[in-house]
This record gives structure tokens, sequence and C-alpha cells, in this order.
């Protein structure tokens, strides 16, 4: 891997990190000529990335390029970044998550049990319990276990708003409070502000460029993560590009 992308980093684990730092990371399944490169930090504890974001404008492509880099950081592989340091992580994900007809299994009722997944890692790690990791930079201090590092994308979209950003709130709350460190890519821009996260928050975006030409609107972005809360939608002016007629509706702010 290393001979077909020279340019790509050796990670360096530490077991005295209390963050993944990541300079100019991008998704390595994606060419060389189309990858947006980005600076991300993960923790330290105590705090969690939220990403926040308008419709394709890069929340999903970013929490997976963080968990194919981690992953590869792990099996002693380089990553696609100038640079990553990262301490010993067990990576949990709660990203594209499906529903089973087959099982009578909804789509809510699987990210619960996903979720549930995550959570109790999170405990088991906490409580000293989880396997530790054998990298070789850990060897000189055997007692340090694995953080969990979660990547939420989206979680409990498959209910009502009122009840997801209930939910959401005490997920992340409890998994911080457990020590772990991670991302949540969201819609519900509020998360932000509620007293339960306010203060363990680092909130960044995506935002992209709505421009009315003479050949119809259109939308650009160039997925490059700015710091602070979105403060764009794009819902109702994709449905102006694809066509669908969206009359006198009144676009929602950013605080809606």
């Amino acid at each position: 891997m290393h001979h077909d992308q020279p340019e790509w980093a050796f990670p360096t684990i530490d077991a005295h990190a209390e963050a993944l730092e990541a300079k100019g990371i991008g998704h390595p399944l994606l060419a060389d000529k189309v990858r947006v490169a980005n600076e991300v930090q993960l923790g330290p504890p105590g705090s969690f990335l939220l990403v926040t974001g308008s419709n394709m404008a890069g929340k999903s492509t970013l929490l997976r390029a963080l968990g194919l880099n981690i992953v590869l950081a792990q099996a002693g592989g380089p990553v696609c970044a100038r640079a990553m340091l990262l301490p010993p992580v067990e990576l949990a994900t709660a990203i594209r998550v499906q529903d089973s007809l087959e099982e009578g299994v909804s789509y809510f009722m699987a990210e619960l049990r996903r979720l549930k997944q995550v959570v109790e890692r999170a405990e088991e790690l906490e409580r000293g319990s989880g396997v530790r990791s054998q990298n070789s930079e850990e060897a000189a201090h055997p007692d340090v276990p694995r953080r969990l590092l979660y990547l939420l994308d989206e979680i409990l979209h498959g209910t009502n708003s009122g009840e997801r950003q209930i939910a959401a709130r005490r997920i992340i709350r409890h998994l911080i409070d457990q020590g772990a460190i991670g991302a949540v890519s969201t819609h519900d821009l509020e998360l932000a502000s509620t007293p339960e996260l306010a203060e363990a928050t680092v909130a960044v975006h995506f935002a992209e460029d709505f421009r009315r030409t003479p050949a119809g609107p259109e939308m650009r972005f160039d997925y490059k993560l700015r710091p602070g809360i979105a403060t764009s939608t794009n819902a109702l002016k994709l449905m102006e590009i694809i066509g669908l007629e969206v009359g006198t509706m009144v676009e929602p702010s950013a605080e809606n």
C-alpha cells in the first residue's frame, strides 16, 4: 500500500495520548484527484466532535474516512493522512445500520441494538475489563487499556424528532461519562446547546454554495471542515434543483 501511496503517513500510536489527531486526513478509497483532506481531532475525554452540515455536504464521508484510517493504523499500515496520532482505541460505529424484514427488526430497533453494543463496550472498557492492545508501542505500558472511540452517523432518525433528540443526547452523555472519545454527525443543530452536552461539544460543520444561474439553480460543495455549527440547510434547495415544486414553502432557519 505504501508503495502505491508513498505520501501516506505511518501513524503514531501513543499509550499516553488523550486524543486522535489527524492532519490532512481523507477517505482512502477516494481517488487522489477528488479526495478532500481535513484536520480532525477526536478527544480528549470529556469532549466529543459534533459534525453538522447540509445533505450531501460530507458528514458521513468524514466519519467513514476516520473509521477506515483507524483500522489501517491498527493493522500496522499507512493512513490516508499527512500525519496521525492516536491512543490505543477500540473502534465502535453506528453507520449504515439496516433493518431486517426476515428477522422482523425495524430500522429503529436495529439502531437501538447497535447503540446498545457501543454503550456496553464503552462501559466494559471503562471498568478495565476490555482486551488490552497488543501494539508494540504499548508494550512498555502494559497497564494502559484501550479507550473506546465511537463514530455515530445520524443516529436514531428512525423515530420522531422530539424523542430522537432526548435519546441521542443521553446516549452521547453516557459515552462521555465512560471516558469514550468520538464523533457524532447530525442534522439536529440543537444538540450543541443542550445543557447536558454544551460544555463537551466541539462543533464543526460543512457548508455549501447555492446559486441561481441562467441554466437553473445549482449547488456546490467544497467538503472542507469549518469550526462551529452549520448555518444553513439545503433540503428545499435540493428539491428545487431536481425540479420538485416547492410552491410558497418557507425555508426554515438553521435554528429550527
